[in-house]
């Protein structure tokens, strides 16, 4: 009699455990402690707090966004403003008129120069210094150069023969010795320029060699 009353209280504390809910978060009747809560909502907890992050993040790129939306618009004001600029000028330049052309001075070159040669003086082949009776003839012109008050130009020349370099040289030489020698005599040295030119032009001043390898002088006016 006792096993049966035995057996009988285990079968209805059977039957009693499994009328209790198996999922303690789905019963609402539940009393939810501090564990229930960490082990039935914790995902619905990591869920809410990720997308509070994501919804941060997104707040951040959106101004992050309009602040270069912004610049960009500034910039295309700047570039507007600068292409309206040039747009004004180009106008103004269109509607302005012509200026007459100016009549040329006469010269050499751009220069308003005017040249009167007075002297020159000759040189022996590949040599730069003065002889003596081109010496003589310089002596002559000096009173004329001091009481013109003029700037004197001196040119120097060479032959065709040789190298281009080498002769460009040779006239330089010979230039050179000439106002040195103009200055030694009393010409202001303030105002004697020297030039030169090489076997290009040769030709130009005579067929004969000799009157090739000269140095012309001028007064500028």
């Amino acid at each position: 009699m006792k096993k049966s009353l035995l057996a009988l209280s285990l079968l209805g504390g059977v039957a009693f455990a499994q009328d209790k809910p198996l999922d303690p978060c789905g019963s609402p009747n539940e009393v939810f402690s501090k564990y229930l809560l960490d082990q039935c909502y914790k995902g619905y907890f990591k869920a809410i707090m990720e997308a509070k992050k994501n919804a941060d993040e997104a707040l951040r790129l959106a101004k992050e966004t309009n602040n270069k939306v912004g610049d960009l618009e500034n910039r295309v004001s700047s570039l507007e403003k600068t292409a309206d600029d040039h747009e004004r000028r180009i106008r103004a330049l269109e509607a302005k008129k012509p200026e007459a052309p100016q009549p040329k001075s006469e010269g050499v070159g751009p220069y308003k120069w005017q040249l009167e040669e007075i002297g020159v003086v000759y040189f022996d082949f590949k040599k730069f210094d003065i002889k003596e009776s081109e010496a003589k003839k310089l002596d002559k012109l000096v009173d004329k150069m001091r009481e013109s008050g003029r700037e004197v130009l001196v040119v120097g020349f060479a032959d065709k023969r040789g190298t281009s370099n080498h002769n460009f040289n040779l006239s330089m030489w010979r230039a050179q010795m000439t106002a040195s020698y103009l200055a030694k005599k009393g010409v202001d040295i303030g105002k004697i320029r020297v030039a030169a030119y090489g076997k290009e032009v040769a030709d130009l001043l005579g067929r004969d060699l000799k009157t090739q390898r000269v140095v012309k002088i001028f007064l500028v006016y």
